[in-house]
Order: C-alpha cells, then sequence, then structure tokens
C-alpha cells in the first residue's frame, strides 16, 4: 500500500472537557455489561467525527451488542431532521461469547432495545435482527447507500472480509468506513483473526481510499480513486509463475 494511501495516527485526547459539557449527553442513563466504547473508542470518536456532527447522514452499523455505540451515534450524529441510522445484529453473540459466564446473551436483545429508548432520535433508528451476510446483501438489494458504516460484527476474519466489501459497495465517496478489533487476536489461529481480513480489504482498496489510525480502529475514507489499472503491455507476462502457494 505504500505510496498509495494516506496514514497518519490519532493523538489520544482525554475526554475531560467534553464530558464535563453542559451540551454532553448523558451516558449514565443507559446500562451496559460492558462498555467498551465508552471505556475505549469513545475518545477517538468525540475527535474524529466533529465534521458529520450536523450533517444529513445516512449510517450503518454493522454488529450493535448492548447499543453502547448505537446511542452514542444517536445522541451525536442524528441531529439532521433527515439523518437515518441501520443497525443489523442476531443478538446472538459471536463465537467468542458462547459459553461465557460473563455475557448475558439471552439478555442482550432486551438490553439494547432498552438502551436505544432513552435516546431522543430513536425514532431515526432501524434495526435488521438477521446475520450480517444475509442483511447487507438486503440493503443492497434496496439500492441503499450510507455516509458512515461502523463494522464490528463477526470477528472472524472471513465474515469480516466478507461484510468489509459488501459495506464498501454501500458506502457514498468521501464516506466513512470504521473497523474495529484491528488488533484483536482471540483464536489461535492467525487465519480466523480479523486482522488478515482487514490487510486484504485494504491491500485492495489502497487506490480510492485513505486511512486514519486510532489507538484500536481504522477510519477509511473513501475517495476518488487516484490509481488506475494499467495493462500490461506484454501478453507474454500476463500470468505470474504457476504456483499460486509460493507466497502464502
Amino acid at each position: 500500500m505504500a505510496g498509495c494511501t494516506e496514514s497518519r495516527p490519532f493523538a489520544q485526547t482525554s475526554t475531560a472537557p467534553l464530558s464535563g459539557s453542559d451540551n454532553a449527553p448523558d451516558r449514565s442513563r443507559f446500562t451496559f455489561q460492558h462498555p467498551w466504547f465508552d471505556d475505549e473508542i469513545r475518545p477517538s470518536w468525540e475527535e474524529l467525527s466533529m465534521p458529520l456532527r450536523g450533517k444529513k447522514l445516512q449510517i450503518l452499523e454493522v454488529g450493535s451488542f448492548e447499543g453502547c455505540s448505537t446511542t452514542w451515534v444517536l445522541d451525536n450524529l442524528m441531529s439532521h431532521p433527515e439523518s437515518r441510522m441501520t443497525v443489523i445484529d442476531t443478538f446472538e453473540g459471536g463465537m467468542e461469547h458462547q459459553g461465557s459466564a460473563s455475557y448475558d446473551i439471552a439478555g442482550l436483545e432486551s438490553r439494547f432495545r432498552s438502551n436505544v429508548s432513552k435516546c431522543e432520535h430513536v425514532g431515526k433508528l432501524r434495526t435488521i435482527v438477521a446475520k450480517s451476510d444475509d442483511a447487507l446483501m438486503d440493503l443492497r438489494r434496496e439500492d441503499a447507500h450510507f455516509d458512515f458504516i461502523y463494522l464490528d460484527a463477526s470477528h472472524t476474519a472471513i465474515d469480516v472480509l466478507y461484510d468489509a466489501v459488501l459495506c464498501w459497495r454501500m458506502l457514498g465517496l468521501e464516506g466513512t468506513l470504521v473497523f474495529d478489533d484491528v488488533a484483536w487476536k482471540g483464536y489461535l489461529e492467525d487465519c480466523y483473526n480479523p486482522r488478515i481480513a482487514i490487510r486484504s480489504f485494504l491491500q485492495c482498496t489502497a487506490h480510492e481510499m485513505t486511512l486514519t489510525e486510532s489507538e484500536w480502529q481504522l477510519w477509511v475514507k473513501k475517495v476518488e480513486a487516484h490509481t488506475r489499472p494499467t495493462p500490461n503491455p506484454d501478453p507474454g507476462l500476463a500470468y505470474e509463475e504457476k504456483s499460486l502457494l509460493k507466497d502464502l
């Protein structure tokens, strides 16, 4: 990807001034068993989302869990009267949640619905209870388009890659796709972890995106293609060596 993308790190900043603001929505009204978004992610979102505030937005969240990020978006990015948000989740948890006593998966959907009901703009929210691959294909058939997409569904690599490609097809120019859990390594086998899928996706979209890195996530902005495919002038060099496994 060298030479094709602009990658810049996000400098972590304190959220004390924001949380102390008279205009900051009160997060204490929500009930989260696992407030990862508030604990780890929200500081970067408070800053990186500033250009989006007040604009007419179509937002998609793939993977909502208890609604921690959903409620933040409803409180902070839905002020325009024509903005809308769509979320997709099975509310059954992922592979990493099964059999764990620390997750009340049976009550997951009810916690989500209770949390979002406390948001002023809950009427702008569409909740799709389905697997992401099925729901994303349905949205494509509806010719849906989005300005901002947050991808935090299945953490299995092949699912991450599939979801990312479908989301990218529906993301508008100058829109942003956010990957969560870039460095997450919940499985011993690398072929299952999100990183390999995210890396492959970034290589395939290097000609039409720029990157911003936060501590835990990647914000991928879709831009006009700045590199066009160049046909190979020598037909004899159109195929590489026959062994496709040598570089794997």
